[in-house]
This record gives C-alpha cells, structure tokens and sequence, in this order.
C-alpha cells in the first residue's frame, strides 16, 4: 500500500507538468483577457507559480483530486489553471472548463437575478415575503423543542420576513446541518437543504417551509439558512417562469455564462468533477453516488425539476469569473450593463447593521464584506466573498481590482481552511510586490 500510495505521488508530481494548463497566453471570454505581460501589472510570474506548488502539494497530501483556480486583475487573467485529475479512477485529467457543484455559491448570482426584479420596480427589499408565498405570513419562531418525538412549542415572529431578510440571512430560516432541530422538522415535510435529483419543485416545498418554525426571530441574528431557496420562489411568482430560465435570462446569457447550469445538459455530463471526501486517516475517498441518502450527481441525473436558489447551479472558473468581474465593475461587463450600479452598491454595501458575519465580518446582499477587525491572509477592507459546501470560494477584491477563484470536489474537507487561507495568502503576496 505504501509503495502505491507513492507511485501516486510521483504520477501526479509527473503529470503536473501535462495537466498545468493557461489561458494567459490568448483572449479568454468576453469581457475577460488574457495579460499579455505580467511586469506591466507588476506581477513576477515566479510568484504565481508559488500557487502552483501550494495546489500540486494538495494533490500529493490527499486534499483533493483535482482543483481549478483563476486570478484576474483590471480585468485580464494572471492565472487560469487545472492541476490533477477530474476523475482520479479513470485517469481523467482536471482542465478550466470542467464543472463544480458550486453550491453556495449559487446564492450570489440568485440575489444578483432578484436584483434585477428590484431595479425594474417589480420588488420591493422591504416587501414581505408573505406577499408572493402566503404560507410565510405570520411566522413561529421555535421556543422549546424535544427531540425524542420531534415536538416543539412556538412563540410569534416579531416581525414580517422581507426580502431583504432573505437576502441577508436575518429572516430567521435555518439549514438542518446547522440547526439539528429544523432538520427533524425539515425531514417530516420533505424539505431538502440542498439541490436534489428528487421529483420535487421549490414551488411545492416553500409553501411548507412556510408552515415551519423559525430557529430565531427575524432581524435577531445573522442566521445561515435556505432563504436564498424561498427567494428563488419569489422570482418565480414574480416572473412567471422557472428560475433556472429567468436566471439564464437576466444573468447568465448576458454575461456568455454558457457553462453554468442548475442541471448540466447530457453532452457536458462528462466534465462534472468527481465528489470525494477527505478521510481522517488521510485517504482521499471517492463518494457513492448516494451518499447519507444525497445524490451526489444531481447536475446530470434524476427528475431536473428542483432549482435550488440556494445550492443548485454548477460552473466552472472560467464562467463564474464573469459574473464576479461584472460585480467588480459596478454592474457592466463585456460592454453591457447587466445590472445597474446602483443595485450593485446595494449588494456590496454592508446591509445587516450591527450584527456579525462570523464574529466580525458585515453582509450586503450575497456577499460577506471584509471589515478590518476580520482583515486575514492579506486582505484588504470591503473584500467581498464567499463560498460553497463541496470546497469551492470565491473573492472579490474592489481595492486590488481583482477576482479570485478556487475549486475543487471535497466533502467533508479536513484540510478546506488551511487551503483556502494558503491560496489567498499567496494570491494577495503576487499581487502586492
């Protein structure tokens, strides 16, 4: 086993050399070019390549099996690369343009989409939510709970959830990994947390989101939930459509986002990476494809009903760049104003007061903003940011001018803080010398 483990390593220390790949050298996608040189941007190449050693040292240690990763400032591209394998049992090699499960970082681009309906007069931040789904009305926030037979005691909400408090995380509306009581609850209603290959539709489960308990009182607390799920059922009432076409259509198709998808079409089933998981005797460990009862393959699977506003899309770097460099740019990209500036500023200013974002950090609409009291591994005050379940994140820079990416297919991830902290340490160190 031991000489195994150490063919492994030398192949993959062999094939970096193969599977190292750069858009730098040519136009990449509308609105985003390659750096035709980097000592005009004050960038020495030998210092990006510090990231390349941190991701090929992740690959040798079991992290990952593979990872993408883009950086991009004023616009053009410094590093695009894939290192490992998209598939590790068949060989498969890790390229840009494969696709995640992005996962949270869905949340970002369904705010930006609801944006949208704002910024046309069609919703209101201060709306409440009970106007588009009746259920929310007159909420319950959980008082006592008993685990043993799931029953619980209520005391009324003191307030109406807005919008706002959906795009906030303030409306009280938990996830069950994160509150073990709404999962029982959540589990009786046939509530998914996350995207699934089930025949369901947001449009049956959100009503009876509705009709469950509250963890806290609305406004009380930052509180991590689905709420970026019921606010994709207000798209849809707004609308008329579905949520993955008014996506699509007021997001994604104006930016050339043309490979992210809530459910990736049958001829790119083929580029999904691979779900492993990070074990504790530091093996890498491919996932079945059920796994605690989740369908890991939900993008190329199942019924393709249920558009999780929450957790549904997948991409890749290269896509999901686009839609950060159009944030960055105050709403405009590839020569088009997708969203307007001033919705933009709404959503990278901080919209939750005093209250906290781990401890330290505010919350516009979509994005944690970096304070200084929460400045680490580099960062700059107002870095927006955030990330997804299955080991992805992203970050804007407004001071640096530049983007961020970095996935890879890892849960649950020993290794995802040190990884994370290490790749934007040495991104922010490029780019500051």
């Amino acid at each position: 086993m031991k000489v195994q483990n150490k063919l492994n390593q030398v192949l993959t220390l062999v094939l970096l050399s193969v599977i190292t790949l750069s858009a730098c050298s040519e136009k990449t996608n509308n609105g985003l070019v390659a750096a035709p040189n980097l000592k005009k941007l004050s960038i020495e190449e030998k210092n990006l390549d510090r990231i390349d050693s941190l991701l090929a040292s992740g690959l040798v240690n079991n992290w990952m099996a593979g990872a993408t990763a883009l950086v991009a400032v004023n616009g053009k591209v410094i590093y695009d690369k894939g290192f490992g394998f998209r598939d590790r049992e068949s060989k498969a090699l890790m390229r840009p343009i494969e696709e995640f499960r992005i996962a949270s970082m869905t949340k970002p681009i369904v705010t930006a989409a609801a944006m949208k309906l704002v910024e046309e007069g069609k919703l209101k931040l201060s709306d409440p939510v009970s106007k588009y789904i009746p259920e929310f009305a007159n909420m319950k926030v959980l008082a006592s709970f008993n685990a043993k037979d799931t029953t619980y005691t209520t005391v009324d909400a003191n307030s109406p959830i807005t919008i706002k408090n959906l795009m906030t995380h303030t409306s009280g509306i938990g996830y069950s990994f994160i509150d073990p009581r709404l999962g029982l609850i959540y589990k009786q209603k046939g509530i998914p947390d996350l995207a699934v290959a089930d025949n369901i539709t947001i449009k049956d489960k959100m009503p009876k989101l509705g009709t469950s308990p509250l963890g806290v009182q609305p406004n009380s607390m930052f509180y991590y939930g689905l709420s970026i799920d019921v606010l994709g059922q207000v798209i849809q009432t707004i609308s008329g459509k579905n949520l993955d076409e008014y996506v699509n259509e007021t997001i994604l198709k104006p930016l050339g986002m043309t490979d992210t998808y809530f459910f990736i079409p049958a001829e790119k089933a083929n580029r999904l990476s691979v779900l492993y998981s990070e074990e504790k005797n530091g093996r890498l460990e491919r996932l079945p494809n059920i796994s605690n009862g989740y369908n890991v393959n939900y993008p190329i699977t199942g019924a393709r009903t249920y558009f999780s506003g929450g957790s549904g899309l997948s991409s890749t770097v290269e896509d999901y760049a686009k839609f950060l460099q159009m944030i960055l740019n105050g709403g405009s990209f590839g020569g088009k104003q997708i969203l307007s500036a001033e919705m933009v500023k709404e959503m990278t200013t901080n919209q939750i007061g005093n209250l906290n974002v781990n401890g330290k950090n505010k919350f516009g609409l979509g994005f944690e903003i970096a304070t200084e009291a929460g400045l680490k591994n580099g960062a700059k005050v107002g870095k927006l940011s955030w990330g997804g379940i299955f080991n992805t994140t992203f970050w804007i820079d407004p001071q640096r001018k530049s983007i961020a990416i970095l996935m890879t297919q890892v849960y649950p991830s020993i290794h995802q803080k040190q990884l994370y902290s290490q790749f934007e340490q040495l991104v922010n160190d490029s780019l500051d010398r």
